[in-house]
């Protein structure tokens, strides 16, 4: 093996469920991991300017109006009745199943270094911290993490580059707000 670089990607495993039995269920809202992280880090910088420190539960204003009630926020999901485990997959012009997704990690030859099983509704950025938790555990003498662009979040960015190692990825094009690439148009100007 040679663990000095990894390679991550994931694939969608179709599940053994109908997609006509389904029900929808109200669950609470996961709170993304970096998310108290970031907090911190607002905290910290709020200090240096001498503001007073930022609740997480006030949804970002200085009053301190935001909902301290402490129940999470509840959200409603498609789930199998015959597998609950698994969760819905579409994409682009896949038909809508329910799915698994295996996220990956590999070296250079191709041997696994590791895996995680998610539901197919969970992107590969969120899922991408547990598998990184195991790699950085079993081989922290890589340097080089190779991701397709589904990785490619600033947390993902952040997370990599400050344990010193280096993250390749695809180059994505700029888009606009509503997902189509950005074109630029240069002006010439006579001089």
């Amino acid at each position: 093996m040679d663990t000095e670089a990894i390679f991550v990607d994931s694939t969608h495993i179709k599940a053994s469920a109908n997609l006509k039995k389904q029900a929808r269920k109200a669950v609470p809202k996961e709170a993304k991991r970096y998310a108290h992280e970031l907090f911190d880090e607002i905290d910290k910088d709020r200090e240096t300017h001498g503001k007073k420190s930022f609740d997480e539960n006030n949804n970002g204003n200085d009053s301190g109006s935001g909902d301290n009630s402490g129940e999470s926020e509840m959200v409603e999901k498609t789930v199998s009745t015959a597998d609950p485990e698994c969760g819905v997959f579409h994409k682009g012009e896949h038909k809508k199943v329910f799915a698994y997704e295996a996220h990956t990690a590999c070296d250079k030859h191709n041997f696994i270094l590791g895996v995680h099983v998610t539901p197919g509704n969970i992107h590969d950025s969120v899922a991408f911290d547990s598998l990184y938790d195991d790699i950085c555990q079993h081989y922290p003498e890589h340097k080089i993490v190779a991701a397709d662009s589904g990785y490619k979040t600033p947390w993902i960015c952040k997370r990599i580059f400050e344990s010193g190692r280096v993250l390749t990825s695809a180059y994505t094009r700029p888009k606009t707000k509503d997902g189509k690439p950005l074109t630029c148009y240069l002006l010439f100007c006579p001089v």
